[in-house]
Formats: C-alpha cells, sequence, structure tokens
C-alpha cells in the first residue's frame, strides 16, 4: 500500500513538473534565434541580464518560472536570454545598447525591436507587454494588407517605438478624411517630421481647398486660425525639407519638393516675401524657383554652366527690380535717421536688430554664389568687374549687416578688388559710428578685417 501511495506521488510531481512550465528558454546563437523567429513569423523575447544584478535574479527565480506567463510566452515568443558580460552578450548589446539590467526586448526576425523595456517586472507587467505586443502585430498585419482603419494606425502610432513613430504618424494622418485632417485642432500635424511625398501633397491639396473656400475667407478669424496653425506651418515644413534636400544634395528630392512647393503657391495665403527681405525662421519656401534652383546649384557645385547663365540672368534682374538703395524703406531709413539725429545708440540696438540683419540671408547667399561664378569663370576683366558689382550690391543693399561687411570684404579682396574691399569695410565702421555707437564688440572685427587686408594677410 505505501509502494502504492509514494509511486502516485512520484506521478503527481511529474504531472506538476510536465505541465506547470514557465517560460521556456531556446539555447544557440543569437543568428540562430533570428532564424527560428522568421521561419516560425514570431518575435523574439530577449532577457539581456548580468550575473551581480539583483532584479535579474528575481525575476528569473520568481517570475519566469510562473506557469501563466509561460503558457503565454511559449506560445507567442522564442524565448531567449543572454548575459551582457559573457563574449556574445558584448557583441548583442553593441548592436541593442542597454542603460540598466534588466532589459527585456522584443525583436523580429529581421533584427528589428518592436519593444522595450528596462527594469524587472511582474507577472501582470510581462503579461501586458505581451497584450500590447500581440496588439501591435495585429495592426502591421492590417497596413500590410491595407484592411487598417483609422483607429488602428492611431493605436501604431501610440505604441511604435522611437524608430517607428514618425512613420507610424504619417500613416495615421492619411488615414484621417478631410475635415479631420484640416481641424486647426489637429496637433498631430505639428509632429510630422518624416517627408511622405503622398502625405505632403493630399495635405498641400486639402490646404488649397479649404484656405480658397471664398465664404471661409470671408470669414478674417477663421481664415487667421486656419492659415497659423495648418498653412503656414505646412509651409515651414516644406522649407525645411527644401532646405535638407539641398544640404544632402539629393537633387530628385529638390525637384520633388519644388514641383509640391508650385501647387503650394495656389494657396491664397502664400505670398513671396521678396528675395530680399527673405527671413531664416521663415525659410527658403517663401522665395522664387529661381531662388530656390540657384540655392542648389551654388551649395552642391552642380550644373556649371546652366549656373553661370540662371546666376547672371538672375542678377540682372534682382538689381534692376530693387537698386541697392531701394531695399531698405523709406520709413526705416527715416526711423534710421531720428535714431542718428536723437543719438540713443542703445535704441537702436534694442529695436534696430531687424533692420540691421534686413537681406542677411540672400546677402550671403549672392555673395556665395559669386564665389562659385568666380571659381568657375574665366579670370577676364569683364567677369572681374561683374563679380565685384554683385558682391558690392549685396552689401550695399544694406550697409548696416556687419556680418555681411565682413564677408563681402574678404571675397572682393580674394579676387584681386582690395580697395573695394577696404571701403566696404570703412562704409561699414562709419555708419555704425553715425548711429552713435561705442561698443568695441562690434567695431573689432570690422578693424580687424580691415587692418589684414591693407595688410595684404588674408
Amino acid at each position: 500500500m505505501k509502494k502504492i501511495v509514494l509511486s502516485f506521488v512520484w506521478v503527481l510531481i511529474c504531472t506538476v513538473v510536465g505541465f506547470a512550465q514557465g517560460i521556456k528558454f531556446e539555447t544557440g546563437s543569437w543568428n540562430e534565434m533570428l532564424a527560428k523567429a522568421k521561419a516560425e513569423n514570431k518575435l523574439i523575447f530577449v532577457d539581456v541580464y548580468t550575473q551581480w544584478c539583483g532584479p535579474c535574479k528575481n525575476v528569473a527565480k520568481n517570475v519566469f518560472p510562473q506557469q501563466k506567463l509561460g503558457d503565454v510566452y511559449n506560445e507567442q515568443f522564442i524565448n531567449f536570454q543572454i548575459d551582457a558580460e559573457s563574449p556574445e552578450g558584448k557583441e548583442f548589446v553593441k548592436q541593442y545598447p542597454v542603460s540598466g539590467y534588466p532589459t527585456f526586448f522584443y525583436i523580429n526576425g529581421e533584427g528589428v525591436v518592436i519593444n522595450k523595456t528596462v527594469g524587472g517586472m511582474d507577472v501582470d507587467g510581462f503579461l501586458q507587454e505581451a497584450k500590447k505586443i500581440s496588439v501591435y502585430a495585429k495592426m502591421m498585419e492590417a497596413i500590410k494588407n491595407g484592411t487598417a482603419t483609422k483607429e488602428m494606425l492611431y493605436d501604431y502610432y501610440r505604441f511604435a517605438n522611437k524608430q517607428e513613430k514618425s512613420q507610424a504618424l504619417n500613416a495615421y494622418l492619411k488615414a484621417l478624411p478631410a475635415e479631420e485632417l484640416m481641424d486647426p485642432d489637429n496637433e498631430l500635424l505639428d509632429e510630422i517630421s518624416l517627408y511622405d511625398k503622398d502625405l505632403m501633397m493630399r495635405l498641400i491639396d486639402e490646404i488649397v481647398k479649404v484656405g480658397n473656400r471664398e465664404k471661409w475667407v470671408s470669414e478674417n478669424k477663421f481664415i487667421i486660425e486656419f492659415d497659423s496653425k495648418i498653412g503656414f506651418p505646412m509651409q515651414y515644413r516644406m522649407s525645411q525639407y527644401l532646405e535638407e534636400s539641398i544640404e544632402k544634395g539629393d537633387s530628385a528630392w529638390f525637384q520633388e519638393l519644388m514641383e509640391l512647393k508650385e501647387r503650394f503657391m495656389a494657396y491664397k495665403k502664400s505670398k513671396f516675401d521678396g528675395d530680399w527681405r527673405l527671413i531664416r525662421g521663415r525659410g527658403i519656401f517663401f522665395a522664387t524657383p529661381e531662388y530656390c534652383e540657384l540655392a542648389y546649384m551654388g551649395h552642391n557645385r552642380v550644373e556649371e554652366e546652366r549656373f553661370k547663365a540662371e546666376f547672371t540672368d538672375y542678377m540682372t534682374h534682382l538689381m534692376e527690380e530693387m537698386p541697392a538703395d531701394s531695399v531698405i524703406s523709406m520709413d526705416q531709413k527715416r526711423w534710421l535717421e531720428n535714431m542718428k539725429e536723437s543719438g540713443v545708440g542703445w535704441l537702436l540696438l534694442l529695436f534696430g536688430t531687424q533692420i540691421f540683419s534686413m537681406g542677411d540671408m540672400t546677402a550671403n547667399h549672392i555673395i556665395d554664389w559669386t564665389d562659385y561664378f568666380w571659381k568657375i569663370s574665366p579670370s577676364t576683366k569683364a567677369i572681374k568687374a561683374q563679380c565685384y558689382q554683385y558682391i558690392n550690391y549685396a552689401y550695399y543693399a544694406n550697409p548696416y549687416n556687419i556680418n555681411v561687411a565682413i564677408k563681402a570684404a574678404d571675397l572682393l579682396a580674394r579676387i584681386g578688388n582690395f580697395k573695394d574691399a577696404e571701403e566696404v569695410l570703412e562704409t561699414a565702421i562709419q555708419v555704425h559710428k553715425e548711429l552713435k555707437q561705442d561698443d568695441p564688440k562690434l567695431f573689432r572685427p570690422l578693424e580687424l578685417k580691415l587692418r589684414d587686408i591693407q595688410n595684404r594677410k588674408l
């Protein structure tokens, strides 16, 4: 009888051990885990631990062995543990950095991190993460199949990791009906950071459509709110993309953006600033197409013959339409004269910043473009005279801009016109002295550059 009871107890123990199992961790290399995850279409749950980590030991001893956790994780994931201080672990954390232990990753068969948590959790915490991952997987499948609802896409955006957040936002915004997309209270528009042509095209078309409705244009309060919250922010976003495409030298992207820019100009609130009055805070979107094209070619030093022809034509028209003495308006000149007479220099420093920096963006571009033009053209007297004219125009359009004065003088000297270089700097010093400004920090850079040019030390 005693033997029968003992046999029964042993069977019971074996049954409990066999069926009440916590998380089962696989053995093998990381590459083998990736291959297995890909073959079984599962994610890999990775426990990154160290031998000395207390929370790591607690989770391993008290949480991972629990059956209800094993039931879920063994079904849903390929489970893998790795000691961060082992040779393989050191390689792993190079690819997947950690900030503390334990760290838990959920990684797909392509090696992309879907989710990451740091610090120990109880069973409910791990089950909540598994539930979130399950919802995420269903969302991704629906997105892949084109059956995702806007609610599902919004959840995708909320759950997405840092690497996918921008893409998830774009997907959600594209799913919104026009009235929700164009709602001035749609704050998610401010978070757009990843370029998506289809989304930008739709946004532009909807902005043009909504913003140009006559009955709404007449409702001043609405159109002001619409433009400040949607119209202008999208124009500013276009400026950022344009400047980024120029910086990267991405010709295809730049031309695509120029087409979108032209499309956007149908919006009634779109106005060119005038190339001389471009403001860095607003950006290149508000410049003429000719200006943008020169900015691309000049920055990337491409299409030399086209650049020379278009730059010459552009400067001819610009100097005719905006003579140097007309860039600063009569009202601004009158204000400056009053300040000169009053002798209140601190008022100029306080209120005159806008005038002093006017034309800064375009003047600097003209000098840079002239530098490129000079380098790719023959060194004839006619070309030199042309360059002198462009550089002097860039400065004398606003002789109050000290930074432009220094840059203009430097290029004039480099191409051999020391006389004009000295005159530019002397003029800059004189006009600021007339404004009763005596700050040595203001004059020091001008005086140093003047000394170097006079001594022919460039």
